[in-house]
């Protein structure tokens, strides 16, 4: 990894999609990594501990990943509000990119995704989040 990652923070409600990217991480010396499968237990676990990067799904029940980036984006109940956010979703198109940048997200993937995508889209926001 060419940056270092002591908190990493997945955002997902499938729990298979979870388990994959925390093994990516993982593989990628990632070791602390807390799991929440909506915005609003992304929210509890950032005021608790914070991250230093949250990979976001964009849809689920409860809060969405769309709604939960701006809150973070908002600072939040103490929230980083520059904490890079790599929104990872099935919905393609202009449109759905459009709109999680608008939100506030550093990166938009689609799924499915590869190993070599994640690790691109994490050099690109930490690498932009050190740079002055």
């Amino acid at each position: 990894m060419d940056y270092q990652i002591r908190r990493a923070l997945i955002v997902e409600d499938a729990p298979m999609m979870r388990d994959l990217v925390k093994a990516v991480l993982g593989g990628f010396g990632v070791q602390d990594i807390a799991l929440a499968a909506n915005g609003v237990e992304a929210i509890d676990v950032l005021k608790s501990g914070g991250a230093d990067i949250v990979f976001m799904d964009r849809k689920m029940d409860v809060m969405d990943g769309l709604e939960c980036t701006r809150r973070i984006r908002d600072g939040i109940e103490g929230i980083n509000p520059r904490t890079p956010i790599i929104l990872m979703t099935g919905m393609s198109g202009d449109a759905s990119e459009k709109a999680a940048y608008a939100a506030g997200v550093d990166h938009f993937l689609e799924k499915p995704i590869s190993m070599v995508q994640l690790h691109a889209g994490v050099v690109k926001v930490l690498g932009a989040a050190n740079t002055p």
